[in-house]
């Protein structure tokens, strides 16, 4: 039938697209995927469903190679014939989206297109992923609320999540830090949730990170009152944290807590003595350099 060569044709398109680097061929490019669409709009062979399937390809085809205005163009066609973009469009749509900064209200409406429920959560979560890039709480705090309604009986999912935010968190710049403790707050608050034990370890790493003690302090009590005996891995992280902001009375007192009987934590131990001792050294000359000026413009 006539359609499918159609979608043959959008299909190609799709992989032979080039990604658009400048805009010495830019211009051919779009003029190229307009003429395919005419073709696809023009074909009255085409039945309506089958006829949204290929705009959709289109619209994933033009996102995913940098063409967002000419995806976006496709996408108000659909709409405005009362269609709905497919799901797998719409991911696409968002992965573009969420490599620019200010496009939340976007990815929202977005969101909003899809009934199918395991795309939305993907979608929901590349948006949650986003909201903590751009350090955006109450966004992401509103769409777990829609994830639990979703996941009322399923705590692991909501769990895994959970970690794996905290996992960008700790991987994150130190500026992150306070949208990760805000995060824990509320999620305990607002979604009445307990965090799992990877959540605090992960925020733990971030207080490391960041050379932030007082945070440390907080997130080490938080294990008791999640009922989480410290383990192996805590005491490592807490002892990381401790020597990154210099406390190393503590730090030697937390080392003695940490069963030295592995190779592999013998090896943490030595990495984290020599990353923060170096540190530290620098730290300290930095400052004596700073107390010999001032030392000498008062002479």
């Amino acid at each position: 039938m006539q359609y499918k060569v159609v979608f043959l044709t959008i299909s190609m398109l799709q992989m032979s697209i080039p990604k658009r680097e400048g805009h010495g061929w830019r211009s051919q490019t779009t003029n190229m995927t307009k003429v395919e669409l005419t073709k696809v709009v023009l074909d009255s062979n085409i039945p309506n469903k089958s006829l949204n399937e290929i705009k959709s390809v289109l619209v994933s085809a033009l996102a995913s190679h940098g063409q967002l205005s000419e995806a976006l163009l496709v996408y108000e066609e659909i709409k405005k014939a009362g269609h709905n973009l497919e799901p797998k469009a719409v991911i696409t749509l968002i992965e573009e989206f969420t490599k620019f900064n200010g496009e939340l209200d976007g990815l929202l409406l977005l969101l909003e297109e899809m009934n199918d429920v395991d795309y939305w959560v993907d979608g929901c979560f590349k948006v949650i992923m986003y909201c903590i890039r751009n350090k955006n709480l109450s966004s992401t705090i509103l769409l777990f609320k829609q994830l639990k309604d979703k996941f009322k009986n399923d705590d692991l999912v909501m769990e895994a999540l959970f970690d794996a935010v905290f996992s960008l968190i700790a991987s994150s710049e130190s500026s992150h830090l306070q949208i990760g403790l805000d995060l824990l707050w509320a999620i305990k608050d607002e979604l009445g949730l307990m965090p799992s034990r990877q959540c605090l370890d992960f925020l733990l790493s971030a207080c490391a990170n960041a050379g932030d003690l007082n945070n440390a302090r907080l997130i080490w009590r938080e294990y008791e009152v999640a009922g989480f005996p410290y383990n192996v891995l805590s005491y490592l992280r807490m002892y990381q944290a401790l020597l990154a902001a210099g406390d190393d009375r503590s730090a030697h007192f937390m080392l003695k807590k940490i069963p030295q009987d592995d190779a592999e934590v013998c090896s943490v131990i030595i990495a984290c003595q020599e990353t923060y001792n170096d540190l530290n050294s620098v730290e300290e000359k930095k400052k004596q350099g700073k107390r010999k000026k001032k030392k000498e413009r008062k002479e």
